[in-house]
């Protein structure tokens, strides 16, 4: 994809330094993700970004998740310190212009940016699985919707104009695939028996945190998070 957009545009230098950050980036998180003991399926480059696919469970620990969204940034801003020691000055501009656009960029709010993974985890912390999920993926179908309109009509950049297009089908894809993850996040819970300290009552699957155990509240009985996913999934 971004070989056909340097073919379409002529920008080969400019879209080379922009997919070699792109990578450096996503190793930040593919590394450490390895540290952790993550699957790591494959890394995916686009021009508005990359991604690493993993192979994880979605109710692993908020503070691991955290960790690896953090080390995609943080690799990239060292690699662009450890050119300065290294290219021509002329050089070292671009890749600082292109690295300061791309964590820029990469940071908005919308899913599946960074930015957004990180807004996404935020409201994990007070807010439940479904609802949090509701709430972003809103957010960013708005957010992108506008600035697609804006780049339209305000700003005439071909390149960038295509970046929000493809990140625009992605989130489309995104949200599609939400109630695969609603279901895989109460599934994992029903097969896994998490022991988490933090616990609460609750009334509903939908009030559902990441590492929070669940009683629910039922008629005036309290029955605990296993037994009340046991009677869903044996339906």
């Amino acid at each position: 994809m971004l070989l056909v957009l340097a073919i379409l545009t002529g920008h080969f230098q400019h879209i080379l330094i922009f997919s070699t950050l792109i990578l450096i980036h996503e190793l930040g998180h593919f590394i450490c993700a390895v540290c952790l003991g993550w699957k790591v399926v494959a890394i995916h480059l686009y021009p508005y970004g990359g991604c690493c696919e993993f192979n994880e469970e979605i109710n692993v620990r908020l503070w691991q998740e955290w960790l690896v969204l953090v080390m995609g940034p943080l690799t990239q801003i060292l690699f662009v310190f450890l050119l300065s020691f290294i290219l021509d000055p002329r050089d070292l501009v671009l890749y600082q212009h292109y690295s300061y656009f791309l964590l820029l960029f990469n940071l908005l709010p919308i899913y599946p940016l960074d930015g957004g993974r990180f807004l996404l985890l935020f409201f994990h912390r007070f807010l439940s699985f479904y609802y949090s999920y509701q709430f972003v993926l809103f957010l960013s179908y708005f957010l992108l919707f506008t600035m697609l309109l804006a780049s339209l009509f305000f700003f005439h950049n071909l390149i960038f104009f295509l970046s929000l297009l493809l990140l625009f089908i992605k989130l489309c894809q995104e949200i599609q695939q939400f109630t695969f993850y609603y279901q895989k996040f109460l599934l994992e819970r029903y097969l896994h028996h998490y022991l988490f300290k933090r616990k609460k009552q609750i009334s509903n699957l939908k009030q559902m945190k990441r590492d929070t155990y669940h009683y629910f509240v039922e008629n005036g009985s309290i029955i605990s998070e296993f037994e009340y996913l046991r009677q869903l999934f044996s339906h």
